[in-house]
This record gives structure tokens, C-alpha cells and sequence, in this order.
């Protein structure tokens, strides 16, 4: 009797949903998630940022999550070669809100140590998301 009353709640949870997904008043969120960084103007990661004779700093992977509230959190890891000697990895993080229209989204993020307090806007198409920044740096995130 318990396996048919959890299996009864189960179909009846799925119907549920299944009913809701057609609601063309429920908003659409099938942007929300995780994504990874793929490119920084057309080049994949890892990417060279700086580069002397002592120091060298590299772009090794990012990150960007959209919230179903419209906030935003993006990440990024740095890795690095000082003086010939290879530099723990470093990882920032911001936050930030965005907004977005259809298939067009602009994320701003809140100024802060790791955050300049950047615009970008971009576009969605299916699991990958392109932006450009306020200086036409183009970045692609994909999941």
C-alpha cells in the first residue's frame, strides 16, 4: 500500500507540473542556470591577460549564473607565472542584476573589489549566451 501511495504522488506531482509548464503566464526561465566561459573575443580559453618578462596572467576558466530573481554571479580564475615560478590560482567574483527581453539581456554588476561595475548587454541563442562590455571585448558562455 506505502509503494502505491508514493507512486500515486508521484503521477499527481507530475501532472501537476506537466499542467503548469503550459502556462503562458508562467515567466520563462529557461535562461536560468549555470554557464561557462568558451571565448574572450573569439579566442578560447585559457587566455595570455598580461605578459612581461616576469609576469605572466592567465584567464584558465569563468563562470556565470543567472538566477531565476535576476541577479547574477560571474567568476573567473587566474592563474600565473612570476619570475619563472608558477602563482597559486586566484578566483574573483561579483554580483550583479540583470534584465532581459526575449532572447536580449543586459547584466550589470555591482562595483566592488574584484568588479568595475560593468554593463554588458548580448543575446541568447539556446544554451549560448554572447555579450559585448563597454569596450567591445566580446565574451561566449555556453552550458
Amino acid at each position: 500500500m506505502r509503494l502505491s501511495r508514493k507512486l500515486f504522488t508521484l503521477a499527481a506531482a507530475t501532472l501537476v507540473a506537466t499542467a503548469c509548464s503550459g502556462d503562458s503566464n508562467a515567466p520563462d526561465n529557461s535562461h536560468v542556470g549555470s554557464y561557462n566561459l568558451v571565448s574572450v573575443d573569439h579566442q578560447p580559453l585559457p587566455i595570455t591577460l598580461y605578459d612581461d618578462s616576469t609576469v605572466q596572467v592567465l584567464l584558465t576558466e569563468g563562470t556565470l549564473v543567472l538566477n531565476a530573481n535576476n541577479s547574477f554571479t560571474p567568476g573567473i580564475t587566474l592563474s600565473g607565472v612570476v619570475s619563472g615560478q608558477p602563482a597559486p590560482p586566484e578566483s574573483l567574483s561579483c554580483s550583479g542584476t540583470y534584465t532581459h527581453s526575449g532572447n536580449s539581456f543586459t547584466l550589470t554588476s555591482v562595483e566592488s573589489e574584484d568588479c568595475s561595475g560593468a554593463t554588458l548587454t548580448g543575446i541568447r541563442d539556446g544554451n549560448t549566451l554572447t555579450f559585448t562590455d563597454e569596450s567591445g571585448e566580446t565574451l561566449v558562455f555556453s552550458r
